[in-house]
């Protein structure tokens, strides 16, 4: 289970002045999704429905596909934990870092997990499940639908679990969520609180074949999204307003920032397809610097010490805005030569 992770702004009260630690768009105007659930409140009076269909019908519709093809859940973290359990004992592969619920999820369920991955096209004959997040938390790096596609084609045993939640953070060409009706060995996650900047809705969903999500249901407890959730959820998706507005804007000034901090002695920064970025300080370690950050700028970052194949020295920082992120690079210039 999640025991560290980005946008934890309860440690710290009002100390945080710049959230640079959520790879989740921090300029969102919800004025108008706030207002809709003020007049909706009447729902918590009831239950919602015990699989909700009107939303997995407007999710088909949106995507251009059989709603036997949607499966709605608690956040994206819900399906894979389902996902898991429908494996139950499987041979899982997640290739790392990555986010750390894949790796959590199978454990809990008693997969063999495997961290290498060779993309070479040609994998083992054993079936097993691939984990692949795209993109890939925390380094922002996107595998191009041309490989993805070549690998579920050519490896019809294997089943591949592709984590879609930061789709709307790159302009990469990602899976399309029609081949889940072509590939039935193809299972694709979505979350809405990324698309939406809405993370404390918990709403996500799965598209993959129907006989897939026929098995996996079985696993879902009913009511797994609350009424309130729903609501939102539905009207966000009619109002379609993605919480990047200017995805072009943002990814140029990901690349600014990025060679910005290039230039400082002593940060590395990897390279990103998103508007998130993993970086590395060699004369301390993240933590230290996220708690000098945090005292002196009230700058929050993301510590990513806890990912695996990741060093005391890893740091993640997502894209603000032009002004912020010059506060962030002076901040840096400023640890560094104290």
């Amino acid at each position: 289970m999640i025991e560290g992770h980005g946008d934890d702004l309860y440690r710290y009260n009002s100390q945080v002045r710049i959230n640079f630690s959520s790879n989740i768009c921090q300029q969102t105007d919800h004025t108008a999704l706030k207002a809709h659930l003020a007049n909706h409140l009447d729902l918590v009076n009831h239950y919602p429905e015990p699989q909700p269909r009107k939303l997995e019908e407007q999710l088909a519709e949106y995507h251009d596909i059989p709603a036997e093809c949607v499966m709605v859940t608690s956040g994206v973290t819900e399906a894979i934990y389902l996902i898991a359990q429908m494996t139950r004992g499987g041979m899982s592969v997640i290739p790392q870092p990555t986010f750390s619920e894949y790796a959590d999820a199978c454990r809990l369920n008693e997969h063999i997990i495997s961290y290498e991955y060779e993309n070479d096209q040609k994998l083992l004959p054993t079936r097993r499940i691939y984990w692949l997040c795209n993109p890939n938390n925390p380094t922002g790096g996107v595998m191009t639908e041309g490989i993805i596609d070549h690998l579920i084609a050519t490896n019809p045993i294997h089943r591949f679990v592709v984590d879609q939640s930061y789709e709307g953070y790159t302009a990469a060409k990602l899976v399309d969520v029609k081949q889940v009706m072509r590939y039935p060995n193809l299972i694709l996650l979505h979350s809405l609180s990324k698309r939406y900047a809405v993370p404390g809705m918990r709403v996500g969903y799965v598209t993959a074949h129907p006989e897939i999500l026929r098995h996996l249901r079985q696993y879902q407890r009913p009511w797994s999204v609350g009424a309130l959730a729903i609501e939102g959820a539905r009207f966000l998706i009619a109002q379609d307003k993605p919480a990047i507005s200017d995805l072009e804007g943002l990814l140029k000034e990901t690349a600014r920032l990025r060679d910005a901090l290039r230039a400082l002695p002593g940060i590395s920064v990897y390279d990103t397809d998103s508007t998130f970025m993993l970086c590395m300080i060699e004369q301390a370690s993240s933590l230290q610097l996220k708690n000098w950050l945090i005292d002196h700028e009230g700058i929050l970052i993301r510590n990513c010490s806890n990912f695996a194949n990741l060093s005391p020295h890893h740091f993640r920082i997502a894209t603000q805005s032009p002004e912020e992120n010059d506060v962030l690079i002076s901040a840096l210039h400023r640890f560094l030569n104290e």
